[in-house]
């Protein structure tokens, strides 16, 4: 009988230390919900460092492009649709009515070559010094982008191919550079100037350091939506919770 009764007693003693220890351990798919929640708002403060990180790199490019553009002027004329940016002391310059190339940007702060060539034609230019050429694309005589006027062409390049030969002359500018005008298998030669070469140097710059600021920005705007995003999905986990739901 006494057997028996100690049996009882350890069965309910098992049962006892079972239910409590039940209580004090908290399930695994409990704890894998509170870090995988935790982790949200570890995301929100690396994301919220990023973008102080961004504003910070952008204030600067912002106040360099400030500077930059002190050295430039928007030209504006009736003839011509949108305005553009010119450096300075360029514009009683062009447009030229001689073999050279210049550079200005647009008000969409797209950068645009101006090529012209006195006494022949052309639709595509290159660029080289002598170890390597880039080329622009092919630009067809329309009288808009490509026009021609008693003994000269002039062409209008704009585009990635454009961008690569402006960044081919800024970073090459110490070099001899020649520029080849082509159409089909015709093709001349001229060397550029050095007060072109820097005069687009200086344009590629500007441009650059715009290009620098719209992928900034582009950041700043990717951080903001994804600090949004794991701020609902807290929000939305917290309304799940048991103690929530039972308020509702």
């Amino acid at each position: 009988m006494r057997m028996k009764k100690n049996y009882i007693l350890s069965g309910l003693t098992f049962i006892l230390l079972f239910l409590g220890c039940s209580k004090i351990k908290t399930p695994e798919a409990k704890i894998e919900r509170e870090k995988w929640i935790a982790g949200f708002s570890d995301s929100i403060d690396y994301y919220k460092q990023q973008t102080q990180r961004i504003e910070e790199n952008l204030q600067e490019i912002n106040s360099k492009i400030s500077n930059q553009l002190e050295n430039f002027e928007m030209i504006k004329k009736a003839r011509e649709v949108s305005g553009y940016y010119l450096l300075k002391g360029w514009s009683s310059k062009v447009p030229f009515t001689t073999t050279s190339i210049y550079a200005r940007i647009n008000e969409n702060e797209k950068i645009e070559l101006i090529a012209t060539l006195q006494g022949s034609t052309f639709n595509q230019i290159a660029v080289g010094d002598g170890v390597s050429e880039v080329y622009s694309e092919k630009v067809p005589h329309d009288q808009a982008f490509n026009f021609r006027h008693e003994r000269y062409n002039t062409v209008y390049f704009s585009g990635g191919k454009a961008d690569t030969i402006a960044q081919f002359i800024a970073e090459h500018k110490t070099e001899k550079i020649t520029l080849k005008f082509l159409e089909g298998k015709v093709k001349q030669n001229f060397i550029i100037p050095g007060n072109e070469k820097d005069m687009i140097s200086s344009t590629w710059n500007l441009f650059n350091s715009q290009m620098e600021a719209r992928t900034l920005q582009k950041e700043l705007w990717i951080c903001s939506r994804k600090i949004d995003t794991f701020r609902r999905m807290m929000d939305a986990n917290k309304e799940m919770e048991p103690e929530n739901l039972k308020q509702k």
